[in-house]
């Protein structure tokens, strides 16, 4: 596409944010100072998330935590699915406290995925919808949560095979 700044955008995005931009991929390895996409930039590009998102995802793929990763990339990127009516906060709260965990943030989301999967296995698709109506859980962001999950998945199995090549390369 060239350079930014010769785009024929309609409303061309104001210059600061297009520096911001390039100091934010610079920061993230998928770009060099000059601006050239780098090789972890152009894995970044395939994953269909945030910069930051994406540097996560393969951040969890050189340290061994890729299946955790997707699945707080994935949860990161939507919505929270947890819901909280104003007029059932009380029992909202408690239904959501099991999948705390008193460390982290993080290990909540996980917490919430393997209890979700585990029913999706066993229940029918509308048994899975009252049980998340019951569990102040919103049916359509775990779905849209899943279903990016699953995008993630498909988009990183090359990029797995492409960064082993490279390391047998090296």
């Amino acid at each position: 596409l060239g350079e930014v700044e010769d785009f024929p955008f309609i409303n061309p995005p104001d210059p600061r944010l297009v520096r911001d931009g390039y100091k934010l991929l610079e920061e993230l390895g998928a770009v060099t100072a000059s601006g050239k996409l780098t090789q972890v930039g152009r894995r970044m590009a395939r994953l269909p998330v945030d910069p930051r998102l994406a540097r996560m995802v393969l951040a969890g793929s050189e340290l061994g935590c890729l299946e955790e990763v997707l699945v707080i990339t994935s949860a990161l990127a939507i919505q929270d699915p947890r819901e909280r009516p104003s007029d059932k906060q009380q029992q909202a709260d408690q239904s959501h406290a099991r999948f705390r965990h008193p460390r982290s943030d993080f290990m909540a989301w996980l917490n919430l995925w393997r209890y979700y999967e585990e029913q999706r296995q066993v229940l029918s698709q509308n048994q899975l919808r009252k049980l998340c109506k019951r569990e102040f859980l919103s049916f359509m962001r775990m779905r849209e949560w899943r279903d990016l999950h699953r995008q993630l998945l498909l988009a990183v199995k090359p990029l797995l095979q492409k960064i082993k090549n490279d390391v047998e390369l090296d």
